[in-house]
């Protein structure tokens, strides 16, 4: 039944598959434990990142519709919105970002991507500070009716790909993960796979395939970079379900499966712990590996905490998932910089 389901479900080619899964050998050794990346990062479009396994089955769903443009929202620094539009623009159609917040005099990242991209920007902003994702979906709603009294038909992708067709792209990504693993790592009895938990829905669709493909233990732990984690939990398992029911499964994700921890956030979203930009310096000086100061570098972060703190022991390999996110790091490079230098003129103490 699940096969039958994935194989009739609309796809179209937008990444690069299967993505590396590549040995963190020195970081391994600070770890205390295998460490392999998944480079989701390296998936082929755009600036790369894990929203493009969600638009190969939105965007064929949009085209499957015959629609002319397809809308979507997202912070001012949208990693999703840039991989929308770039992907929308690779299939002919018109991309419309409705971002939330006041851009003020940013220029440079995934905003600059959009612009150098032609994409349609428009920002909606409210006087408490970020909009509500009510209103930012009523506004899509009225943006899509508009463009039907001209003759055009828009596609609406929610906030960060997140639904049930698009997490089925990372249902796909644990079946490739899992083969990944037992040619890299055949010796593995117990696996930690931590990523970054935005809008739930890559978190979801490992979830999900997990259920479907892993045959050894395969625990994930989703390390949230905003809002509270009970109800990103609440989210994940039912975005989860709904992919498993999409794809013809009968099997549930339960409530003790879905692991997402919020104490690594620091002062909110968008906003750089100390410990994130030690993360991501690590990464680049060890690997050469470029993380982010939104997502993947408190992830990377939290990861070398957990460590300290033993959570790791049941584990004979982890993987960091690396969801993208390098037109971030350009945005920051400043305050990263200088708390780097100052952090090397007081002779090493943050």
């Amino acid at each position: 039944m699940v096969k039958d389901s994935w194989i009739h479900l609309p796809r179209i080619a937008l990444g690069v598959w299967p993505t590396p899964l590549q040995h963190a050998a020195v970081l391994s050794k600070r770890l205390g434990r295998p460490l392999y990346v998944k480079r989701e990062d390296m998936a082929g479009i755009g600036g790369g990142g894990n929203k493009i396994r969600k638009l190969e089955y939105q965007l064929a769903q949009a085209l499957k519709e015959q629609c002319t443009y397809v809308i979507t929202t997202g912070a001012v620094q949208s990693n999703h919105a840039h991989l929308t539009a770039a992907a929308a623009l690779k299939l002919g159609l018109k991309p419309i970002l409705i971002l939330s917040g006041n851009p003020g005099d940013e220029l440079g990242g995934n905003l600059f991507l959009d612009r150098l991209m032609g994409a349609q920007v428009e920002f909606i902003s409210h006087a408490d500070g970020r909009p509500s994702l009510d209103l930012i979906n009523k506004v899509m709603r009225q943006k899509a009716e508009q463009l039907k009294e001209v003759g055009e038909k828009a596609y609406i992708v929610p906030e960060g790909g997140t639904d049930a067709l698009g997490s089925v792209g990372y249902v796909l990504a644990m079946q490739e993960l899992v083969t990944q693993l037992s040619e890299t790592a055949p010796h593995r009895q117990r696996t930690l796979v931590v990523l970054a938990t935005g809008t739930c829905g890559t978190h979801a669709g490992l979830a999900a395939g997990r259920r479907l493909f892993s045959a050894k233990p395969i625990d994930i732990a989703g390390i949230s970079i905003s809002g509270n984690a009970q109800i990103k939990q609440e989210k994940t398992r039912r975005i989860a379900n709904e992919t498993l029911s999409l794809l013809g499964s009968e099997s549930n994700v339960q409530e003790d499966e879905i692991v997402i921890v919020d104490e690594y956030m620091g002062e909110g979203y968008g906003k750089a712990t100390p410990e994130c930009i030690e993360a991501i310096s690590l990464a680049a000086s060890t690997e050469g590996l470029f993380l982010d100061p939104v997502y993947t570098g408190k992830a990377f972060a939290a990861l070398f905490d957990l460590a300290k703190r033993g959570a790791l022991d049941p584990y004979d390999a982890v993987v960091f998932m690396h969801t993208g996110g390098l037109p971030l790091l350009f945005r920051s490079e400043e305050e990263i910089a200088a708390y780097l230098f100052s952090k090397k003129e007081s002779g090493g103490k943050s």
